[in-house]
């Protein structure tokens, strides 16, 4: 694997424009664009995401007003699950799944929760052998799981969230070693990207940029240098 920056500096020289700050940002983006682009056509022809680009993490959760909307916080009992933070976009896939996989912490007595919409998660009570069954939704960048009062989940503090996500870098990983520090991320850092998919990530990104486009850093609105 390699660094942003290295694939950045290789596409900047391509296109003989190595020095040029708005270039270099702009092919920062067109690199992960591309690698989403590949991964989303990858699932579309084997219905499969390479496990090698999916990626867990761990997320707090706290209790919060059903629908989380300040008129339902008065409401006796009406309460639900949701993450203490915005969760990174996943890569957009058509599964019609958010995520690959939201369960809780730990191997061995861990519990998938699965994905059912807010607007029909009440009427899961009424299925044969899903009375007890607890789900999530993702809403705005948040999870939401609805909890059935008095069962396992409610004491709830954390979440595993596993996927494959649009901007990998910056998913903060735990281990026994301790956090990452999102704040010591660096485009230096290894990306996500396998050895046999940079290539097609390079392809794509000089088949689509045009080097002719003037780029501006000044902030001061001027006339559009192309025309």
């Amino acid at each position: 694997m390699a660094s942003l920056n290295m694939l950045i500096s290789e596409l900047a020289h391509s296109v003989q424009q190595a020095d040029s700050v708005p270039v270099r940002r702009a092919l920062r983006l067109g690199i992960i664009h591309a690698r989403n682009e590949m991964i989303r056509k990858t699932y579309d022809n084997n219905r499969v995401t390479d496990k090698i680009l999916q990626q867990r993490f761990k997320l707090s959760l706290i209790d919060v007003p059903d629908g989380d909307l300040v008129i339902t916080n008065n409401i006796p009992g009406c309460k639900i699950k949701r993450t203490t933070n915005k969760v990174p976009r996943p890569v957009r896939l058509t599964n019609n799944l958010p995520f690959h996989s939201v369960r809780t912490v730990g191997v061995v007595s861990n519990k998938e929760i699965p994905f059912v919409k807010e607007a029909s998660s009440q009427f899961y009570k009424h299925l044969p052998g899903m009375n007890n069954t607890d789900n999530y939704d993702y809403i705005n960048e948040y999870i939401y799981i609805n909890i059935n009062l008095g069962i396992y989940l409610a004491g709830l503090k954390y979440l595993i969230v596993e996927s494959v996500f649009e901007y990998p870098h910056l998913i903060q990983t735990e281990t026994n070693s301790g956090l990452l520090n999102i704040d010591n991320i660096s485009d230096d850092d290894e990306f996500l990207l396998p050895e046999d998919m940079i290539s097609g990530v390079k392809k794509i990104v000089l088949e689509t940029f045009n080097p002719q486009v003037v780029r501006q850093t000044n902030e001061i609105p001027t006339p559009n240098l192309v025309k």
